[in-house]
């Protein structure tokens, strides 16, 4: 599995590279907060169940899973927005091992808008995430998500999360190239607006 960084803006980079919750790095880079949507999600079933039901929707390889005999699973997409402006930052599809998880963890996980990692940091457990690969790819379906064209470029990754020494969610995350990038300009000319706007104020008071 390839896991070299495709040539991005540095943003794009640090998010496909993190190892934190990628919640708190957009939030950082956005500054504002993020909201998980779900929009899809099946399971606890076996993968075969579920390919049967459902067909292959999601990106993930379950077999970098090391699933036992029909050990079930629950897939999710999902998509973290920004709370304030609703622009879709991330497409995120996810294979998560219940039976691997602690306590009422994977009960929380099928509640909307639940995010994996806030969960996992929240009942304080200790994990290790390993990126499996990087790359690019033409937005495609994924487009009606990230409101982006069929055509766009867009980045991706796939990594797990490990606990125990297992690994309990398989995830496919994709990003639209430059957005982020695209945001913190927006912002940065916001915030020199605003300092030469405060300038020309207070030379106005004290010539006055």
């Amino acid at each position: 599995m390839s896991r070299r960084l495709p040539r991005l803006d540095p943003l794009d980079r640090m998010l496909l590279a993190g190892d934190g919750t990628v919640t708190t790095l957009l939030e950082a880079c956005t500054a504002e907060p993020i909201r998980t949507a779900t929009v899809r999600v099946a399971g606890p079933a076996t993968v075969d169940d579920l390919m049967r039901l459902t067909g292959s929707w999601w990106h993930p390889n379950a077999s970098l899973l090391d699933l036992e005999p029909a050990e079930p699973v629950i897939v999710r997409r999902a998509v973290l927005r920004g709370a304030r402006t609703s622009r879709p930052y991330v497409l995120a599809e996810s294979l998560v091992v219940p039976g691997r998880l602690p306590g009422a963890m994977a009960d929380a996980l099928a509640q909307p808008g639940a995010s994996i990692g806030r969960l996992l940091q929240s009942n304080g457990a200790e994990t290790r995430r390993e990126l499996l690969q990087v790359g690019r790819m033409r937005a495609n379906e994924a487009t009606e998500y990230l409101e982006t064209r069929p055509d766009a470029t867009i980045a991706w990754r796939t990594y797990r999360i490990q606990m125990g020494g297992r690994t309990i969610v398989l995830l496919a995350e994709m990003i639209p190239v430059g957005r982020l990038a695209g945001v913190v300009r927006h912002q940065t000319r916001h915030r020199r607006a605003d300092l030469a706007d405060a300038s020309l104020h207070r030379r106005f008071r004290h010539a006055s």
